[in-house]
């Protein structure tokens, strides 16, 4: 008998305990689960990550036109420096085969003369024709010509003429003539007080001009003989190569 109420205990007890889960199941129907703090986070950070793969596309995409452009700047940076590069080169190649082609042009007698030995001879750069010197002194020359000297003004009727040389103690500065070394066109221009743009590109240098102590004007050759005329150094018939030699020939 008492084992039946133990019976009828135990399924009072079971019915409440169903009958309490019932109403927790009701009581929890009414809770809005979509609202929860906890969802709406999840929901937030979905959103989230996808606005951060959104900025992690535009900065790749940043990042890659940066990379472009900088590319770009290095390349045309380095073509202007080739193309410079490129210019001086050639710039230098030319200024060598012109220095190659003077080079050629020069005699032997025109690559080296002894500053210490007195000038004896004289050859026109116009046609080669050989004129002897004399002179005791370096910086001052006698022209001979047909045995005579090349004598300005002085006794002479007219601008220059042919004369005895002087061979006194003392002489007059009609028959002296000063030389100087034309190297280049700046040479030449300093010469003449001129521009550098004013000298002919058709000279070929070193060569030698001698001036007049008497009128400052200049030796000058043509197919008529020996003169003095106003210096110009773009005029060839000025211009003349030197040697330390002996020369016997006599100007016809």
């Amino acid at each position: 008998m008492f084992i039946d109420y133990i019976y009828l205990l135990l399924i009072i007890i079971v019915i409440c305990f169903i009958v309490f889960l019932i109403y927790l199941s009701y009581e929890y129907k009414t809770i809005e689960c979509f609202e929860s703090p906890v969802l709406n986070s999840l929901s937030n950070i979905k959103y989230n990550t996808y606005n951060i793969n959104e900025y992690n596309n535009d900065f790749d995409i940043s990042y890659k036109n940066l990379i472009t452009e900088i590319h770009n700047r290095d390349v045309s940076r380095d073509n202007l420096k080739n193309i410079q590069l490129y210019e001086k080169i050639n710039k230098n190649i030319n200024e060598t085969n012109n220095l190659k082609l003077l080079q050629t042009k020069l005699t032997p007698e025109q690559k080296q003369f002894p500053i210490d030995k007195l000038i004896k001879t004289i050859k026109s750069k116009y046609n080669s024709q050989y004129i002897s010197t004399f002179s005791n002194d370096m910086k001052k020359y006698g022209i001979l010509v047909n045995d005579k000297c090349l004598t300005v003004n002085g006794l002479c009727k007219e601008e220059f003429c042919l004369l005895d040389c002087q061979t006194n103690l003392y002489t007059s500065d009609s028959q002296k003539f000063s030389t100087n070394r034309i190297n280049s066109a700046s040479d030449a221009a300093t010469f003449m007080n001129v521009s550098v743009n004013k000298i002919s590109d058709k000279n070929v240098y070193p060569f030698n001009v001698f001036k007049s102590f008497v009128n400052d004007n200049c030796l000058t050759i043509s197919n008529d003989g020996i003169t003095v005329e106003n210096c110009n150094l773009n005029n060839i018939k000025q211009q003349w190569e030197i040697s330390p030699d002996d020369n016997l020939c006599v100007l016809k």
